[in-house]
């Protein structure tokens, strides 16, 4: 069966390729690699190229070292809004890596926009309208590319809700919406439900849900190793569930919920 991660991060400071090489060893086949911030500040477009061309030359390293299928998602962190005193700013600069990231994916390039989204602590309720409005620019711009969007947001399943009604304005098919880092509910307002796959909370989603794909949230970092999990729990969380008899489910998590929501080949050759 092919195992699918449909969040992963590797980090040039951290065990990057190493940590791609345990999830294969582990039985793992293919991954989305998500942005995640690497400089220290972002201020304009040539930080955000910079780090979007880092996350695509990891992404090749992968693919030179391993027999892992790499797709790329790009965006700029959330949370990069908590560091502009003016908020407007910063989200002129969130919107500009929307934009540029879109020409990547016409480019084909990269396969979706993420992760995006708003800050999952606590934050002004002006920092709150201006990341909905980045959402709903980043899904103005995915329903024109016909590709996915990643969301980070909080976790509470009123969450889908809102997402949802974003969706709405944007026109987005709403299946293209990843809620990552989601909740175990089938409540989901038609989002895409992305589950954190240990082995419980991956079990609970078999008996609960559905639809969903599962992911790792891998961070790479090495200050927090393992964190979210790490890179070899997904393939073992899979094969257990596998062996549990949940195989209807997990091969639709694996194979059909990603071909369907991100627009990818995962069984060609």
């Amino acid at each position: 069966m092919i195992i699918f991660d449909a969040h992963f991060h590797l980090d040039p400071a951290g065990r990057c390729v190493e940590a791609a090489k345990d999830f294969e060893r582990a039985g793992g086949s293919a991954l989305m690699l998500v942005s995640m911030p690497y400089l220290r500040a972002v201020r304009g477009k040539e930080d955000i190229i910079e780090e979007y061309e880092m996350l695509l030359s990891i992404a090749e390293k992968v693919r030179r070292e391993t027999h892992i299928k790499v797709f790329t998602a790009l965006g700029i962190h959330p949370a990069r809004i908590s560091e502009f005193s003016d908020v407007e700013e910063g989200k002129r600069v969130l919107e500009e890596a929307i934009d540029i990231a879109a020409d990547y994916i016409a480019e084909k390039r990269a396969c979706a926009i993420g992760e995006i989204g708003r800050p999952h602590y606590d934050v002004s309720e002006e920092v709150l309208e201006a990341s909905n409005e980045v959402i709903e620019h980043a899904f103005e711009a995915a329903k024109d590319l016909g590709c996915a969007v990643i969301v980070h947001s909080e976790s509470a399943e009123r969450t889908y809700e809102d997402l949802s009604r974003i969706a709405d304005i944007a026109g987005i098919d709403k299946k293209r919406v990843v809620k990552h880092f989601s909740p175990v509910t089938d409540d989901t307002h038609g989002l895409t439900p992305s589950i954190i796959a240990t082995h419980s909370n991956a079990r609970s989603a078999c008996e609960t849900m559905r639809k969903f794909m599962l992911e790792s949230d891998y961070m790479d970092d090495t200050n927090r190793p393992g964190a979210v999990i790490g890179p070899r729990t997904l393939p073992r969380t899979v094969k257990k569930l596998l062996e549990e008899g949940f195989e209807e489910k997990v091969g639709r998590a694996m194979t059909d919920m990603p071909e369907e929501v991100f627009g990818i080949d995962l069984q060609d050759s």
